[in-house]
């Protein structure tokens, strides 16, 4: 979707996907440890997910150099 805002419908359509998703991961846990460890690795991969999607919005045209810029 680079160069084209989400819409607020494509945005609530993606946001229940999470929710259900997430939904159906803490279903599984049988503790709240489990819950919180799901939730910690969910929040890691989500944050991880976010940079690389974020550095990929603004990198140059021939891409980042071996220092990142």
């Amino acid at each position: 979707m680079r160069g084209q805002a989400m819409g607020n419908e494509d945005y609530e359509l993606q946001l229940k996907a999470i929710k259900l998703a997430t939904e159906r991961i803490f279903s599984l846990a049988t503790t709240e440890e489990e819950v919180c460890r799901l939730e910690k690795a969910i929040n890691h991969e989500v944050m991880y997910l976010a940079a690389i999607a974020q550095s990929e919005l603004v990198k140059p045209d021939g891409g980042w150099d071996q220092f990142g810029r």
